[in-house]
Protein backbone atom coordinates (compact mmCIF):
# COMPACT_ATOMS: atom_id res chain seq x y z
CA UNK A 1 0.00 0.00 0.00
CA UNK A 2 2.85 2.26 1.05
CA UNK A 3 4.07 1.82 -2.80
CA UNK A 4 1.06 2.41 -4.53
CA UNK A 5 1.10 6.19 -2.88
CA UNK A 6 3.73 7.01 -3.01
CA UNK A 7 3.72 6.30 -6.76
CA UNK A 8 0.39 8.02 -7.20
CA UNK A 9 1.94 10.97 -5.62
CA UNK A 10 5.00 10.92 -8.21
CA UNK A 11 2.44 10.41 -11.08
CA UNK A 12 0.63 13.21 -9.41
CA UNK A 13 3.72 15.45 -9.27
CA UNK A 14 4.81 14.69 -12.66
CA UNK A 15 1.50 15.08 -14.49
CA UNK A 16 0.89 19.08 -12.99
CA UNK A 17 4.61 19.52 -13.82
CA UNK A 18 4.52 18.63 -17.53
CA UNK A 19 0.57 19.79 -18.40
CA UNK A 20 1.10 23.30 -17.41
CA UNK A 21 2.46 25.53 -20.51
CA UNK A 22 4.10 28.11 -19.69
CA UNK A 23 2.24 31.81 -20.27
CA UNK A 24 2.25 35.47 -19.89
CA UNK A 25 -0.27 38.58 -20.02
CA UNK A 26 1.63 41.43 -20.81
CA UNK A 27 -0.22 44.78 -19.58
CA UNK A 28 -2.92 46.41 -17.96
CA UNK A 29 -6.27 47.33 -19.55
CA UNK A 30 -6.47 51.28 -18.65
CA UNK A 31 -7.65 52.05 -22.19
CA UNK A 32 -8.97 50.96 -24.98
CA UNK A 33 -7.88 51.32 -29.50
CA UNK A 34 -9.45 50.17 -32.80
CA UNK A 35 -5.75 49.91 -34.24
CA UNK A 36 -4.68 47.37 -35.64
CA UNK A 37 -7.56 44.97 -36.04
CA UNK A 38 -10.74 47.03 -35.82
CA UNK A 39 -10.30 49.93 -38.34
CA UNK A 40 -7.16 50.84 -40.66
CA UNK A 41 -5.54 53.88 -39.33
CA UNK A 42 -2.55 52.48 -38.72
CA UNK A 43 -1.75 51.67 -42.39
CA UNK A 44 -0.14 48.58 -43.47
CA UNK A 45 2.32 47.65 -40.47
CA UNK A 46 1.60 47.40 -37.15
CA UNK A 47 4.13 46.96 -34.25
CA UNK A 48 4.50 46.50 -30.77
CA UNK A 49 7.66 45.98 -28.32
CA UNK A 50 7.73 43.75 -25.16
CA UNK A 51 9.91 44.34 -22.27
CA UNK A 52 11.80 41.28 -21.33
CA UNK A 53 10.96 41.74 -17.45
CA UNK A 54 7.72 41.16 -18.34
CA UNK A 55 8.50 37.00 -18.35
CA UNK A 56 10.40 35.56 -15.88
CA UNK A 57 11.47 32.26 -17.90
CA UNK A 58 12.14 30.99 -21.83
CA UNK A 59 8.46 30.36 -23.24
CA UNK A 60 7.25 28.69 -26.32
CA UNK A 61 4.66 30.76 -27.79
CA UNK A 62 2.09 28.98 -29.53
CA UNK A 63 -1.01 31.28 -28.63
CA UNK A 64 -1.63 34.94 -29.09
CA UNK A 65 -4.61 36.68 -27.45
CA UNK A 66 -5.81 40.24 -27.38
CA UNK A 67 -8.38 41.48 -24.79
CA UNK A 68 -11.82 42.91 -25.70
CA UNK A 69 -13.19 43.67 -21.90
CA UNK A 70 -13.26 47.56 -21.69
CA UNK A 71 -15.26 48.12 -24.98
CA UNK A 72 -17.02 44.04 -25.38
CA UNK A 73 -18.39 43.76 -28.46
CA UNK A 74 -17.71 44.33 -32.20
CA UNK A 75 -15.87 42.43 -35.01
CA UNK A 76 -12.30 42.48 -36.52
CA UNK A 77 -11.90 44.02 -39.82
CA UNK A 78 -12.00 41.75 -43.32
CA UNK A 79 -8.56 40.82 -44.58
CA UNK A 80 -4.87 38.41 -44.48
CA UNK A 81 -2.94 39.47 -41.61
CA UNK A 82 0.22 38.44 -41.55
CA UNK A 83 2.10 38.13 -37.62
CA UNK A 84 5.34 38.08 -37.11
CA UNK A 85 7.98 37.58 -33.82
CA UNK A 86 10.87 38.84 -33.33
CA UNK A 87 13.66 40.19 -31.00
CA UNK A 88 14.69 43.80 -30.79
CA UNK A 89 17.41 44.61 -28.30
CA UNK A 90 17.32 45.83 -24.91
CA UNK A 91 19.27 48.90 -25.70
CA UNK A 92 15.71 50.59 -27.30
CA UNK A 93 13.79 52.57 -25.26
CA UNK A 94 10.21 51.08 -24.94
CA UNK A 95 9.16 54.81 -24.41
CA UNK A 96 10.70 56.09 -27.49
CA UNK A 97 10.08 52.32 -29.51
CA UNK A 98 7.33 54.62 -31.84
CA UNK A 99 9.57 57.48 -33.23
CA UNK A 100 12.78 55.32 -33.45
CA UNK A 101 13.57 53.88 -36.93
CA UNK A 102 10.49 51.42 -38.82
CA UNK A 103 12.42 48.01 -38.91
CA UNK A 104 10.58 45.60 -41.67
CA UNK A 105 10.07 42.07 -41.66
CA UNK A 106 13.15 40.24 -42.61
CA UNK A 107 15.23 37.11 -42.22
CA UNK A 108 14.74 37.41 -38.36
CA UNK A 109 11.29 37.54 -38.27
CA UNK A 110 9.34 34.29 -37.70
CA UNK A 111 6.03 34.68 -39.54
CA UNK A 112 3.22 32.92 -36.95
CA UNK A 113 0.09 33.26 -38.04
CA UNK A 114 -0.92 34.72 -41.83
CA UNK A 115 -4.73 34.26 -42.48
CA UNK A 116 -8.05 36.00 -41.34
CA UNK A 117 -8.35 37.68 -38.00
CA UNK A 118 -10.57 34.80 -35.61
CA UNK A 119 -14.01 36.03 -34.10
CA UNK A 120 -14.58 37.51 -30.39
CA UNK A 121 -15.22 35.13 -28.07
CA UNK A 122 -15.76 35.32 -24.35
CA UNK A 123 -13.98 39.05 -24.76
CA UNK A 124 -10.96 37.46 -26.01
CA UNK A 125 -9.38 37.67 -29.47
CA UNK A 126 -7.17 34.26 -29.97
CA UNK A 127 -4.83 33.09 -32.55
CA UNK A 128 -3.59 29.79 -32.58
CA UNK A 129 -0.64 29.85 -34.47
CA UNK A 130 0.73 28.38 -37.10
CA UNK A 131 4.35 27.96 -36.55
CA UNK A 132 5.79 28.65 -32.60
CA UNK A 133 8.18 30.86 -31.65
CA UNK A 134 10.85 30.18 -28.74
CA UNK A 135 11.05 33.38 -27.00
CA UNK A 136 14.06 34.25 -24.15
CA UNK A 137 13.95 37.26 -22.71
CA UNK A 138 17.90 37.19 -22.04
CA UNK A 139 18.37 37.72 -25.19
CA UNK A 140 16.52 40.90 -26.20
CA UNK A 141 13.02 42.27 -25.96
CA UNK A 142 10.00 40.92 -27.87
CA UNK A 143 8.70 42.81 -31.15
CA UNK A 144 5.41 41.82 -32.74
CA UNK A 145 4.87 42.51 -36.32
CA UNK A 146 1.66 42.92 -38.19
CA UNK A 147 0.79 43.28 -41.83
CA UNK A 148 -2.34 43.88 -43.65
CA UNK A 149 -2.36 45.44 -47.49
CA UNK A 150 -5.95 45.80 -48.11
CA UNK A 151 -6.51 48.23 -45.51
CA UNK A 152 -10.19 46.45 -45.31
CA UNK A 153 -13.00 48.86 -43.74
CA UNK A 154 -14.45 48.34 -40.34
CA UNK A 155 -14.07 49.83 -36.92
CA UNK A 156 -16.40 47.52 -34.42
CA UNK A 157 -13.59 45.78 -32.69
CA UNK A 158 -11.61 48.01 -29.80
CA UNK A 159 -9.18 45.84 -27.47
CA UNK A 160 -7.97 46.76 -24.06
CA UNK A 161 -4.89 48.56 -24.11
CA UNK A 162 -1.97 49.44 -21.75
CA UNK A 163 -0.60 53.55 -21.86
CA UNK A 164 2.61 53.43 -21.63
CA UNK A 165 4.51 52.72 -18.82
CA UNK A 166 7.51 50.81 -19.75
CA UNK A 167 6.33 47.13 -19.93
CA UNK A 168 5.02 47.91 -23.92
CA UNK A 169 5.04 50.38 -27.02
CA UNK A 170 3.50 50.00 -30.25
CA UNK A 171 3.62 52.65 -33.21
CA UNK A 172 2.10 52.19 -36.85
CA UNK A 173 3.44 52.34 -40.34
CA UNK A 174 6.31 55.01 -40.32
CA UNK A 175 4.59 57.77 -38.57
CA UNK A 176 6.63 59.54 -36.13
CA UNK A 177 3.94 59.49 -33.63
CA UNK A 178 3.69 59.54 -30.05
CA UNK A 179 1.52 56.73 -30.00
CA UNK A 180 2.75 55.78 -26.29
CA UNK A 181 0.26 52.47 -25.73
CA UNK A 182 0.26 49.05 -26.33
CA UNK A 183 -2.45 46.60 -26.61
CA UNK A 184 -2.92 44.42 -23.76
CA UNK A 185 -1.50 40.38 -25.15
CA UNK A 186 -1.40 37.42 -23.95
CA UNK A 187 1.08 34.93 -24.56
CA UNK A 188 -0.39 30.90 -23.94
CA UNK A 189 -2.62 32.93 -22.15
CA UNK A 190 -5.63 29.95 -22.87
CA UNK A 191 -3.34 27.04 -22.96
CA UNK A 192 -1.95 27.36 -19.60
CA UNK A 193 -3.94 24.68 -17.77
CA UNK A 194 -4.39 22.05 -20.87
CA UNK A 195 -2.79 18.66 -20.42
CA UNK A 196 0.05 18.66 -23.19
CA UNK A 197 -0.66 15.35 -25.35
CA UNK A 198 3.03 14.26 -24.78
CA UNK A 199 2.94 14.31 -20.95
CA UNK A 200 -0.21 11.79 -21.28
CA UNK A 201 1.82 9.64 -23.47
CA UNK A 202 4.38 9.47 -20.55
CA UNK A 203 1.85 9.30 -17.79
CA UNK A 204 -0.02 5.82 -19.34
CA UNK A 205 3.08 3.12 -18.82
CA UNK A 206 2.74 4.42 -15.22
CA UNK A 207 -0.62 4.25 -14.77
CA UNK A 208 -1.37 0.62 -16.30
CA UNK A 209 1.46 -0.14 -13.52
CA UNK A 210 -0.43 0.94 -10.68
CA UNK A 211 -3.37 -0.42 -12.32
CA UNK A 212 -1.27 -4.04 -12.51
CA UNK A 213 -0.39 -3.87 -9.18
CA UNK A 214 -3.70 -3.18 -7.62
CA UNK A 215 -5.12 -6.39 -9.40
CA UNK A 216 -2.43 -8.76 -8.35
CA UNK A 217 -3.30 -7.50 -4.67
CA UNK A 218 -6.47 -8.25 -5.21
CA UNK A 219 -6.22 -11.73 -6.68
CA UNK A 220 -3.14 -12.95 -4.29
CA UNK A 221 -5.10 -15.67 -1.98
CA UNK A 222 -5.67 -15.05 1.79
CA UNK A 223 -3.86 -17.91 3.80
CA UNK A 224 -6.27 -19.56 6.03
CA UNK A 225 -4.61 -20.71 9.72
CA UNK A 226 -5.91 -24.18 10.45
Amino acid sequence: MKIFLQTAFVIATLAVSLSAAEAAVVGTADSSNGIPFGNNGGGYYYQQVYNSTSFSSSININEITFYNSLSPGGAARPGTFDIYLSYIPKSVDIGTFDTSFFAFPDATFTNVFSGSAPAISNSRLDFNLLNSFVYDPAKGNLMLTIREFSLGNGNTLFLDVDINNGTTNSRFSAFPTDWNQGLVTGFNDNVAATPIPSSWTMLLPALAGLGFMAYRRKSKPTLIAA
